[in-house]
């Protein structure tokens, strides 16, 4: 019996799972270095391969290499060598992630990640992290590649290595009759050749645009609307909007615990796009709600604040809607004792000391007399204590607070339910009615603070059901 005959008798023979390849193999070497090749060798091989399934010589080296790779003998190895080499590729495979340990070391991170170029969320997935979200694993392991030192990949690099020598040679390529996809190749993505192709100006063969815009999830409509609704939006993006490019879209983004903020969300961009929910953890309220939209390349003007200098160019209606939106991002109605009664003030909060100076103008403009005021704040919106001073621009004259109401063509849900009711009582109203509209105006609050916990504990529901479930 040849030594490749023994080896595979002694295989077929065996009943351990995991007797390596090499053990085998030292074994074979032994009897024909000890016995030599023969009848009698391969007699004796095939007593070896029997007595290596015997209890009596669970003491041997080949099983305690089994044991130490398998920790059980009570599984029937594979009968075939290609089998052997599977389960062994296997194992290897597997070796390194068994030997990660948390937190990582640096040599281990540029393995990972520079090396093997995986992604963070793959890093995650080899540490066994276990949090709420893969998201917040894969922010956990990007920590760590920041605190080690090591620079983050670019999700763009492939578009800024495009030269003008690239796109001359796709441009070439394309009118030969190949596709996009066969141009970009696995330099690129389609979509990078489609978009520096239609920066030529190259006129694409018929349905190319349509089914790149195919790839979009959810339709993105043009800004329809006039200079004062841009005018209104830019007083929202000066408030609470965050604003940024995501890919070919103009992402818009919002975080509230108030409802009547999130309906306004929906009704300024649900025409123009899909507008998505979501919950997260806040430091102050403990929970709330976050809302996006990416919006149609028609929205730029709100990628950008405008300078104060560029908004003292608008006309007077158009400061007029740009204090609308300012103040449903930023104002707030309230009442507040005054001789003997509960009279409403309105004002603007901030801590950009120019703007609140616009502000003012903007109000003396409309005939009205503005209070500039500054305080330290306690807690700023992060939790954080002593972060800032905040300004504000107080109206307190009862027939000054219903003028700027009256003229303001506010949306925010909450703040035009209190414009209306303070706009409906006389501001020489009798006792008696002057309490009625206090009571009218605490039953609102009222209805609005437990409408917002309700809004917040939906948020504390949701997020815990995801915990729940595992997602």
């Amino acid at each position: 019996m040849n030594s490749s005959f023994a080896l595979l008798w002694c295989v077929r023979g065996s009943s351990v799972v995991s007797v390596s390849l090499a053990v085998v193999i030292s074994a074979v070497c032994a009897m024909e270095s000890d016995e030599g090749v023969g009848p009698e060798a391969s007699k004796k091989g095939i007593g070896a391969s029997a007595n290596l399934s015997a209890p009596d010589n669970l003491g041997e080296p080949a099983f305690d290499e089994a044991r130490s790779d398998s920790g059980s003998l009570s599984k029937v190895a594979p009968n075939r060598p290609d089998q052997i080499k599977g389960k062994m590729s296997e194992t290897a495979e597997q070796e390194p992630e068994s030997k990660l340990i948390w937190p990582p070391t640096k040599g281990d991170l540029l393995r990972l990640y520079v090396e093997q170029r995986l992604s963070a969320r793959r890093i995650a997935k080899l540490y066994d992290l276990k949090y709420a979200s893969e998201k917040t694993a894969e922010s956990t392991v990007l920590y760590h590649l920041k605190r080690k030192g090591i620079e983050r990949r670019d999700p763009a690099e492939h578009i800024r290595k495009v030269t003008e020598e690239m796109v001359d040679e796709w441009v070439k390529r394309y009118e030969r009759g190949e596709s996009l996809k066969q141009i970009a190749g696995s330099q690129v993505s389609p979509v990078t050749v489609f978009t520096h192709m239609k920066r030529r100006g190259l006129q694409l063969r018929d349905k190319i645009e349509a089914q790149i815009e195919a790839v979009s999830k959810y339709e993105r409509r043009p800004f329809t609307g006039d200079r004062l609704d841009k005018a209104y939006l830019t007083g929202l993006r000066y408030g609470d909007l965050n604003v940024v490019r995501h890919g070919r879209a103009i992402r818009v983004r919002l975080s509230t615990t108030r409802p009547a903020m999130a309906e306004l969300f929906e009704s300024l961009f649900s025409p123009y796009a899909h507008v998505s929910k979501y919950p997260r953890r806040a430091k102050l309220a403990g929970y709330e709600w976050s809302l996006e939209s990416d919006l149609n390349d028609g929205f730029q003007f709100l990628l950008f604040k405008p300078t104060i200098g560029e908004l003292e160019t608008l006309s007077k209606d158009e400061v007029i809607a740009f204090l609308a939106g300012l103040f449903d991002a930023e104002g707030s109605v309230y009442l507040h004792n005054k001789r003997g009664r509960r009279n409403p003030e309105v004002f603007y909060s901030n801590t950009e000391p120019d703007l609140l100076a616009y502000v003012a103008a903007g109000l003396r403009m409309m005939g009205l007399n503005p209070k500039l005021t500054w305080i330290d704040q306690r807690l700023n919106r992060n939790g954080i204590e002593g972060a800032s001073r905040i300004g504000r621009v107080l109206l307190f004259r009862f027939r000054e607070v219903q003028e700027f109401l009256r003229a303001l063509p506010l949306r925010h849900p909450e703040k035009a339910a209190k414009s209306k009711l303070v706009l409906g009582v006389n501001y020489r109203a009798s006792e008696s009615e002057h309490w009625e509209f206090v009571d009218m105006w605490e039953k609102l609050s009222a209805q609005i603070a437990s409408d917002r916990d309700a809004f917040v504990q939906s948020a504390r529901r949701a997020i815990e059901s995801k915990t729940r479930i595992g997602i």
